[in-house]
């Protein structure tokens, strides 16, 4: 599996090159990114690769000084229980 940084998100692929999961978020303009979608296709779902997408978009935030603002219930939850995302929380 392959994470891929894209304009508006990451996205995994599986190693077919499919598209089994993509997080989204809208650049507010103010620099913060606001978490839109966070979704994994149904036949990879419990295998911890939603949790996965969210790292890599922290990651991204913190590379580019950026704060998140999760609005989708899985980043909401995700940002709740990982005290160490405080520092990109918007």
């Amino acid at each position: 599996m392959q994470l891929l940084r894209v304009e508006r998100g990451v996205e995994l692929r599986n190693d077919d090159g499919e598209r089994i999961g993509y997080i989204t978020c809208t650049d507010r303009g103010d620099g913060v990114w606001t978490i839109d979608h966070t979704v994994v296709d149904p036949a990879y779902q419990g295998q911890g690769l939603a949790a996965k997408l969210v790292d890599e978009l922290v990651a991204m935030a913190r590379e580019r000084g950026v704060k998140l603002f999760p609005v989708c219930s899985y980043a909401v939850l995700r940002f709740r229980r990982r005290p160490d995302y405080a520092d990109v929380q918007a």
